[in-house]
This record gives C-alpha cells, sequence and structure tokens, in this order.
C-alpha cells in the first residue's frame, strides 16, 4: 500500500508506536523526510515500525543501512518477504509491511467516520452521532484509564474508537495555547 497523503511526524509516530522526538532524530540525520516540513512514505512507516518492533539501539550508520535495505525491498518489484540484515539475522519484511499496512489502511478508513463542524465543539472531530471528542477519550486512554472504565462511560464506542483514539491524540494533538489552571 502506499500511504494516500504523505504522513506527519507525529502521524508516523504515532502509528509505529515510537516517541515522535525519534522520528525528528532520524530527519536531522539526513536521510529521511527530505520536504520541509518532513513528510513520510509508507516505506518510512515501516522503517519506524521495524524500529519499534525491533527495540534495539542501533547506531546512525546501521539505522541508515536498515533503512536502505527495507526502502530497497520495498519499492522492487517482487517484495520479499525476508531481508537479510546479515549472515545470522533476517528481517520478516513481509510481516511487518502487512501490519503497518491494515493498520494505516484501517486508520485511514476510521477518521474518514469522524465528524467535525464548527457548531459542535468548536470543530473540534468527534465520534459519529456524538458530541464526544476524539481527543478526549484519546488522551484518557493515553493517560492510562482502563479500557473498561471508558466501555463502560461510553458504551457506543467501538473497538476501533478506543483502538485509534490515543493514535489519533497523539497524531494530532490539540493546538494554541495551554489553558490556565
Amino acid at each position: 500500500m502506499r500511504t494516500p497523503e504523505p504522513l506527519t511526524a507525529a502521524e508516523v509516530a504515532a502509528l509505529a508506536g515510537i516517541d515522535e522526538g525519534r522520528v525528528r532524530k532520524e530527519v536531522e540525520h539526513g536521510f529521511l523526510g527530505h520536504t520541509s516540513p518532513p513528510r513520510f512514505t509508507f516505506v518510512d512507516l515501516v522503517y519506524f515500525e521495524t524500529v519499534s518492533l525491533l527495540n534495539v539501539q542501533f547506531g546512525v550508520g546501521d539505522r541508515e543501512k536498515l533503512y536502505v535495505l527495507i526502502s530497497d525491498a520495498l519499492t522492487s518489484g517482487g517484495r520479499p518477504s525476508r531481508v537479510a540484515l546479515s549472515p545470522v539475522l533476517e528481517l520478516r519484511l513481509d510481516r511487518v509491511t502487512k501490519d503497518a499496512t491494515g493498520r494505516l489502511e484501517r486508520f485511514v478508513n476510521w477518521k474518514k467516520t469522524l465528524s467535525s463542524s464548527a457548531a459542535i465543539l468548536g470543530g473540534e472531530p468527534v465520534f459519529p452521532k456524538s458530541r464526544l471528542a476524539v481527543r478526549h477519550i484519546g488522551g484518557m486512554l493515553l493517560r492510562g484509564a482502563p479500557v473498561e472504565e471508558v466501555r463502560e462511560d461510553y458504551p457506543y464506542l467501538g473497538d476501533e474508537d478506543l483502538e485509534f483514539a490515543p493514535i489519533f491524540a497523539k497524531a494530532y494533538p490539540r493546538m494554541g495555547r495551554p489553558r490556565e489552571s
């Protein structure tokens, strides 16, 4: 799958489950996000997903080599299922790609179901047929609210709503000045 439109640093970080600072650090090293502001492709998402899953600290040169291996594999016509990282280590690229594709497609389709109207919460995205802000639920879940508790309070929210609301809240943080206490 190719991304319908390029992803922002916040979107790619939220979808890959990594810190946005890590994404921005890769941009600083110069092998990702060559546009201004940085925008990311599906290949970049697969790279960050892989880095997240490996959970190993690589040097800049090794991360760049990993990116090139993933990029070459995904942009070649054959789509190999495995990529050799070393003589003893292989990356199951087919699984990572399948997971990233599925999550991205489901997230894009889920976002299309959200409503936004200036008459409801000043245009804040809300769940369909409700006045409940997506960022509110996403923020609750990011702060550690149990899913069961949220489901009990908002029984009309589906599994995808509870899965993607925190991703949405991370990818699209509230803009503007923080409220005074």
